[in-house]
């Protein structure tokens, strides 16, 4: 991988147009504080420091791109040392002969039934005027926490896969993938006993998990007026399905839109897991739902939707809301298996000063039961007030004061800080 991505930066150089190199950095550092009640008359102070970096440069034919995040407890009872992750860091060449493109490094991978952060390559060849595409991708899988640095076993750490997309008339897209994934957990020591109960130290080597998907899925939009989405996974490792879903919206009035969807799906757990060996219910689910228009203003919703859990134990919802361009508000109320719960929620901002300051409210209040033994309703209040302030285009600064109180917390005041500096210049490198 190495090698590759040197290469890459030598085409990089070579390539690259002087008045086409667009520079763009993004700062972010933020806190988060507040105090926890470990135990009776037992309190600890905690506050929580991020640093992000996202940095990207690009020309017609070749990209970088790199994001990546430091974390450290700046204040609590056990200090830890500061964590880095790095989310990507990879190198992209389009417009290979006008019909491919490269990425190299570590990445995300959104190809169908094929999601993920891996090490490695992705390729993409169009044809057709991009009608149709076919992309394929390898690479290991990253090390824990998002380590930089490759991670050890790259045999039985790896993600695989590819898609094909087609779009056979302009009103559909029609694509199939695959995706074959191995992760190896790293082994740990453990207490076992011996037959006169005396404890010894063993090391646990858990076998590697697989996971081998076939999916297909189809979109359909016909102006404003029929929309629908269709998938399916299947298994190979069970040799069963693993998911299917149907979404559709249907607009008969330019202001009226009815909605219905429908979901079943087998719990994703790998085949040669411990999990695997469990039995599990396959989960139905459905919803039907509404959306109204008044003018351009307001948006209002109402759905309701229904779970099985087999074996006849079943969980109802319904929601009710509203959208306005400054408020937003809902109710819904969960009756079943699952519980009980009845919520609402409000929403309130408002630019001031040509959209520099930009102040909210937050407010949610909730009445619920974990199961239906539960001897009585327990209740749960939150309310979060902020600003946004915007002095500049390349800064702003969020700040928000959060208050909860429910079963566990009488008092919970939290308090959020971050401030964002965005870079963005034309450059004149090569």
């Amino acid at each position: 991988m190495r090698s590759l991505l040197v290469l890459m930066m030598f085409t990089f150089a070579l390539t690259s147009d002087a008045t086409a190199q667009l520079f763009q950095a993004r700062f972010v550092t933020s806190g988060y504080m507040w105090q926890r009640q470990d135990s009776v008359g037992r309190t600890s102070d905690h506050l929580f420091g991020h640093q992000s970096v996202s940095l990207s440069i690009a020309s017609p034919t070749i990209s970088f791109y790199t994001y990546g995040q430091a974390f450290t407890d700046l204040a609590g009872p056990v200090e830890e040392e500061t964590q880095y992750r790095l989310y990507n860091l990879y190198l992209k060449w389009s417009n290979i002969y006008d019909v491919g493109t490269l990425s190299i490094g570590r990445q995300y991978v959104f190809a169908g039934v094929g999601t993920g952060t891996m090490d490695g390559g992705l390729a993409t060849l169009r044809f057709l005027d991009s009608r149709l595409r076919v992309t394929g991708y390898y690479g290991t899988l990253p090390p824990p926490r998002s380590k930089a640095e490759l991670i050890g076993d790259k045999t039985n750490n790896f993600m695989t896969g590819g898609q094909i997309y087609i779009e056979p008339i302009e009103i559909a897209q029609l694509s199939v993938s695959f995706m074959n994934r191995k992760i190896q957990a790293e082994p740990y020591s453990a207490l076992r006993r011996d037959s006169l109960f005396n404890p010894y130290l063993v090391e646990i080597k858990p076998t590697a998990s697989t996971e081998r998907y076939l999916s297909g899925d189809l979109n359909v939009e016909y102006e404003e007026i029929v929309s629908a989405y269709g998938r399916y996974d299947y298994d190979f490792d069970t040799e069963a399905m693993a998911r299917m879903q149907f979404f559709t919206r249907i607009k008969p009035l330019s202001f009226l839109g009815l909605t219905a969807e429908y979901l079943q799906r087998e719990p994703r757990v790998s085949y040669n897991s411990i999990f695997s060996v469990f039995t599990f219910n396959t989960l139905k689910e459905f919803e039907i739902g509404a959306e109204y228009a008044l003018k351009s203003t307001w948006q209002f919703f109402a759905k309701y939707g229904s779970v099985d859990y087999g074996d006849g134990e079943t969980s109802n919802r319904v929601t009710v809301g509203a959208n306005g361009k400054y408020v937003a508000v809902s109710f819904t109320n969960n009756v079943g298996y699952a519980g009980e719960l009845s919520a609402a929620s409000a929403n309130v901002s408002y630019p001031l000063w040509g959209n520099q300051l930009t102040p909210s409210l937050m407010l949610s209040y909730a009445k619920y039961k974990l199961s239906e033994a539960a001897p009585k309703l327990e209740s749960a209040l939150s309310i979060a007030g902020g600003f946004v302030w915007r002095p500049a285009p390349i800064f702003s600064f969020d700040t928000q004061i959060q208050w909860v109180q429910n079963k566990i917390y009488k008092n919970d005041l939290r308090l959020f800080l971050r401030g964002n500096v965005l870079l963005s210049e034309r450059l004149n490198i090569f």
